[in-house]
This record gives C-alpha cells, sequence and structure tokens, in this order.
C-alpha cells in the first residue's frame, strides 16, 4: 500500500483476545472472496492461530 507520508513501514503491536480472534476468524471466512489483498495475509495468519489452537472436529464445529 503507498499512503502519501507513510513510506516508512508501519506495526501495531496488538494483542487479541480469544474472543476477537474468534470473531476475526469467522468474519474473514464469510467475506473470503470479498477481502482485499492487503488483509489477505493477516487473514490467513488468524485462521492459522485458529487451526493451531483447535483439533480438527473442533475447528469444523467453530466454523460450521
Amino acid at each position: 500500500m503507498n499512503l502519501p507520508g507513510y513510506e516508512k513501514k508501519m506495526s501495531l503491536d496488538y494483542h487479541f483476545s480469544v474472543q476477537e480472534i474468534a470473531i476475526l476468524a469467522r468474519f474473514f471466512r464469510k467475506h473470503q472472496n470479498e477481502l482485499p489483498d492487503g488483509l489477505k495475509f493477516f487473514a490467513g495468519a488468524v485462521e492459522k492461530t485458529v487451526y493451531n489452537s483447535m483439533s480438527i472436529d473442533e475447528a469444523e464445529r467453530f466454523y460450521s
């Protein structure tokens, strides 16, 4: 992304709660075909976090 005046990298240090991750994961899954390219890597990281914290059965129930 090219924002005038923001040529340097920006970062955000934030620790998401379990509830926030769950909400984001479901939102990203529901809107995966509409996500801008700039959010796809972040959405993948959120999904990976969910999958790494659950069994396959739990993840299937979570997303259904």
